[in-house]
């Protein structure tokens, strides 16, 4: 029996077979690294924009030989050996995907989408870079999630991540994606500074009430070259430890709405670059710790929730 709706799942149930994601840097740039709103840029994203594991193009100027085209073959003959009778999800996951002109931005999408076996795309952004011009433009092609950070409901913790967008604008964004028929996956964040077990629960609530398509969790992670990695070498604050964190997501797992899907239960982020926490970098163990409280607890997804 699965406790909870994992992304995995649903994959199958809608295409029948293994979807496998390829990380895509586009070569987009953001509002709160540019001058735009900051040039400081959200406190724990890294160099690589929060994606470590895209493609190499960094900092809106692509490298030679690194088209979009060269990214994704690139990665998939990397998993060519390990799956085979798989399609494939490209996910645009470097800094802020929306943030160019829509035709630029659709040039970009449709030459990700032009490559064989890709089945659709995802779209990691910001809230407040998101307008009708953009929903209209996914209305077009095969957009199958767009991506958030929510992080947190509570916005002093998201003034001192230095994101500048509010709970407010996620959910507007949320609101006016999902009335297009676009599925929306938000991202949380365990573990902030200063952050509570009933902090995170009424972040689980609150996912529940706006019931987006898909939610990510995450483990608050310290990454070399990042203005969190500063802070946390001056003024050293509490992490959460293992047994913690599990505790923390399968309780939300219990609040969070049976038809959400789950897309993300743990992060992991590149070894060398990662300070803090290390219990991260053993992945499987922490699944295996998920499954275990679930079983020990009794705990299904939604099973908290009161009709």
């Amino acid at each position: 029996m699965s406790r909870y709706y994992g992304l995995s799942d649903y994959l199958k149930l809608r295409y029948g077979r293994k979807l496998v994601k390829l990380s895509i840097d586009g070569g987009f740039t953001c509002p709160n690294r540019d001058g735009t709103l900051s040039s400081k840029g959200c406190v724990f994203c890294s160099l690589e924009g929060s994606g470590d594991f895209a493609g190499e193009i960094s900092c809106g100027v692509k490298k030679e030989n690194q088209d979009i085209q060269t990214q994704i073959d690139s990665q998939k003959a990397l998993l060519s050996a390990k799956w085979t009778n798989v399609g494939f999800i490209a996910y645009f996951q470097s800094y802020t995907n929306t943030y160019k002109p829509i035709q630029e931005l659709e040039a970009i999408y449709k030459s990700a989408l032009a490559c064989e076996g890709i089945e659709g795309l995802a779209i990691a952004t910001r809230p407040d870079c998101i307008d009708a011009s953009h929903i209209e433009l996914f209305k077009t092609i095969d957009v199958l999630w767009v991506e958030l950070g929510l992080q947190s409901i509570h916005d002093e913790k998201n003034e001192w991540l230095n994101r500048h967008y509010t709970l407010e604008d996620v959910e507007k964004s949320t609101i006016m994606l999902q009335k297009a028929g676009i599925p929306v996956v938000l991202h949380l964040i365990a573990g902030l500074p200063g952050e509570t077990f009933e902090d995170f629960m009424a972040s689980m609530d609150f996912i529940t009430r706006i019931k987006p398509f898909g939610v990510k969790i995450h483990m608050l992670h310290i990454v070399k070259n990042t203005a969190l990695s500063q802070r946390y070498q001056e003024t050293p604050f509490e992490l959460l430890d293992e047994a913690t964190y599990i505790r923390w997501v399968c309780e939300g797992i219990g609040r969070l709405d049976p038809e959400i899907v789950i897309h993300r239960m743990t992060g992991d982020g590149k070894r060398a670059e990662v300070i803090a926490p290390t219990w991260t970098f053993n992945k499987r163990h922490v699944l295996n710790g998920i499954q275990k409280y679930l079983a020990e607890k009794d705990i299904v997804q939604g099973c908290y929730i009161k009709n």
